[in-house]
């Protein structure tokens, strides 16, 4: 004969449980796994304590919903008695609740029966560690006959227990500004799955949601406690502590969209996708935003008056400078991947034979390369600097005129020599000067931006019409006209080359592993609520099909709380600021953290020092009063020395709390928040100095 097996709540509470009306209200109680909520960093030593004393009391530990404004009553006094005295308390107890329940008084527990009905239309939320609330899965693990007693994993025979976490979604995908309909039981289980491309929520039928694991789901361990019950039984508690502190990674895993039932694979996404985007395309656009905001500063003064002449100089030569750094490194970063994931198209661009021929798709990203250039207006506009420089630092003949001719003089073929562009960028130190650059710069120009000239719209089959005012065009077949000095047209072309570069992606050798796609760069779940809940888990590996894993009801739906949820509990924390802070006081404290700067960083402190708080004010100020600060960059510090400084923790605390209270106080001016950060309440007699 075969035994049936299955999981039920903590036997502290069945007696409840069997006191339900319903009876769907009694399977609950009975067969659900039980969440225990605790607000003490000793909830490890609470719980022992509990079992060893008195496990009736269990029910006080429930969770219930809760927020800071109305916290769920905390349980009453536990007096533990000494080992030798324990079992007279017990009786003392038991004879204390039966002669309650003879007379009819009101149990203890009452008070959480009452705080409970008084939440049950706030959602059950689970806070975390920092806001001081812990939570544990309790369940026990019986065989079904009269007294279900305990069943005991036999570890010789690799049997084992834990638990899984599912997440519950609606049945129909919503949009992110759709309204999520009402928990109920038309939503969807669906289990926490570790893939190669991290982790991932994969929907389960719904007649299998309590009887199947799905390959590769997480399981986390349950641990075992012994106690006794009132009649002396030795029952054997299942006990875990429920990861609250992963919320971001349960909220942030991907959804898929297949029914899955035992272990099947999915297409795996491309990750050089991602990795175009990240080194090339979305640098590239930045850079069209960067070269928005100056030119909107070079043309016009925020009061609506034009710039003066030396003005514009000044902004036109700093928004390029910093352009052009950023264009090299894209550009570089641009042709290291196509020479390592396309490299029949870097082989065509260094005009070397390729067999067989192009697709159409690599011919289409070979073209839009070749063809995209820049107009001799702003060639000739690029090599002018201002004041001028006798001899000129920059000809024409150093403009590169295509994207073709900017990538290979990027990375030269000549990839041994010692001094290629790559090495020297890494061993620049001091900032780029188009009057005077450092020799380990480039010495070639093709900025991806300016804040002058403006990108443009290209389009299948069509290319923009060739005016003084176009930075990069392509020569196609058509012409037609498009409106000047909008990013959104630069936007769109660096998009229709990341398209082009996307299709002409050779197929990945079947022996090659992708990249895991970074989480930044995956699309995001839906943030908004996140519902879970949670199964118990016992596996009989070596008897295979025959006896399945035991898995068993799920727990009371549940969210879990961020760590800026508004409703969660505040831990308590006191930082004891200085109390005598005269020059006296602190010269007492003792410097007791360092930190090292290695010598570029040393340089940029350097840099600063000469800098004051009225030179910051006037860098921010318009015209007439704006002056910009002209700190030259000297690189390191002098004989390539670091530096290590010390500091006083106490001064620095200081520092910092004058600091946040500045700067909270002007953006007060604005968001009207200081009344919700900082509360003061008059503390009498704390005085810094004795009278």
């Amino acid at each position: 004969m075969k035994e049936t097996i299955q999981w039920t709540a903590p036997s502290p509470l069945w007696e409840n449980a069997i006191g339900q009306i319903s009876a769907v209200s009694r399977r609950a109680g009975l067969n659900r796994p039980s969440i225990l909520r605790f607000a003490t960093d000793t909830f490890m030593d609470d719980f022992m304590q509990m079992l060893s004393n008195d496990p009736q009391r269990l029910g006080q530990y429930l969770a219930f919903p809760e927020t800071w404004r109305g916290a769920s009553p905390p349980p009453e006094p536990l007096k533990p008695a000494p080992a030798f005295a324990r079992k007279f308390q017990r009786s003392g107890l038991i004879a204390a609740r039966n002669k309650e329940k003879s007379i009819g008084l009101t149990p203890t527990t009452n008070q959480f029966a009452r705080f409970a009905d008084s939440v049950t239309s706030r959602p059950l939320k689970l806070y975390q560690p920092a806001h001081q609330r812990f939570y544990l899965l309790t369940a026990h693990l019986v065989c079904e006959r009269p007294g279900l007693p305990d069943k005991i994993p036999n570890g010789e025979r690799e049997e084992k227990v834990s638990f899984v976490m599912r997440r519950l979604f609606p049945r129909d995908d919503l949009k992110i500004n759709e309204k999520l309909p009402p928990l109920d039981s038309s939503w969807e289980e669906y289990a926490f799955v570790q893939t190669d491309q991290g982790a991932k929520w994969k929907r389960i039928e719904s007649s299998q949601k309590n009887r199947t694991l799905i390959e590769g789901e997480e399981r986390q361990p349950l641990f075992a406690v012994n106690f006794n019950e009132d009649d002396g039984r030795r029952r054997k508690l299942f006990a875990a502590v429920i990861p609250a502190g992963r919320r971001e990674a349960y909220m942030a895993a991907g959804k898929s969209s297949t029914a899955i039932i035992g272990g099947q694979s999915t297409a795996q996404p491309d990750s050089r996708t991602y990795l175009m985007r990240s080194i090339f395309r979305d640098p590239w656009k930045n850079l069209l935003q960067t070269a928005a905001h100056a030119k909107s500063a070079v043309e016009k003064r925020p009061d609506g008056e034009d710039q003066p002449v030396a003005v514009i100089n000044d902004l036109l030569k700093g928004s390029r400078e910093q352009i052009q750094t950023i264009s090299w490194l894209i550009l570089l970063d641009f042709a290291n991947l196509l020479s390592e994931e396309m490299p029949r198209i870097w082989n065509s661009l260094n005009g070397a034979a390729v067999s067989p021929a192009l697709n159409s798709a690599e011919n289409a990203l070979l073209s839009a390369i070749t063809n995209t250039t820049l107009g001799n207006d702003f060639a000739a506009d690029l090599v002018t600097v201002f004041p001028v420089v006798s001899p000129p630092v920059y000809t024409t003949n150093q403009v590169e005129r295509s994207l073709k001719a900017a990538l290979l003089a990027v990375r030269p073929a000549d990839e041994a020599q010692p001094g290629n562009i790559e090495k020297n960028l890494e061993k620049v130190v001091i900032s780029y000067d188009r009057k005077s650059p450092d020799a380990l710069y480039p010495k070639f120009l093709f900025p991806l931006a300016d804040a002058k000239f403006s990108l443009k719209t290209v389009l299948d089959g069509a290319t923009v019409s060739i005016t003084p005012t176009n930075f990069l065009k392509t020569q196609q077949n058509q012409t037609i006209t498009v409106e000047a000095d909008k990013v959104k047209d630069g936007e769109d072309y660096v998009n229709r080359i990341a398209q082009l570069v996307e299709a002409a992606l050779p197929p990945a050798p079947s022996n090659t592993a992708f990249q895991p796609i970074p989480l930044a760069a995956q699309t995001p779940m839906d943030m908004r609520e996140g519902w879970f809940t949670m199964r118990c888990v016992y596996e009989r590996p070596l008897c295979g099909a025959i006896d399945p894993p035991v898995l068993s009801d799920a727990t009371e739906p549940f969210q879990i709380a961020g760590f800026f949820d508004p409703d969660a509990p505040a831990r308590p924390i006191r930082i004891g600021l200085p109390i005598d802070t005269t020059p006296a006081g602190l010269r007492k404290f003792d410097k007791n953290t360092a930190f090292m700067m290695s010598d570029l960083l040393c340089g940029q402190v350097n840099r600063m020092k000469g800098i004051t708080f009225a030179d910051l004010i006037f860098s921010i100020l318009p015209f007439p009063f704006h002056k910009s600060l002209d700190v030259p960059d000297t690189g390191g510090c002098k004989d390539n020395f670091g530096m290590m400084c010390s500091l006083s923790i106490p001064i620095i605390t200081l520092c910092a709390l004058i600091l946040l209270i500045i700067i909270v106080t002007l953006l007060d001016f604005i968001f009207k928040w200081l009344p919700f950060l900082i509360v003061c309440f008059p503390l009498p007699g704390l005085r810094a100095k004795d009278e």
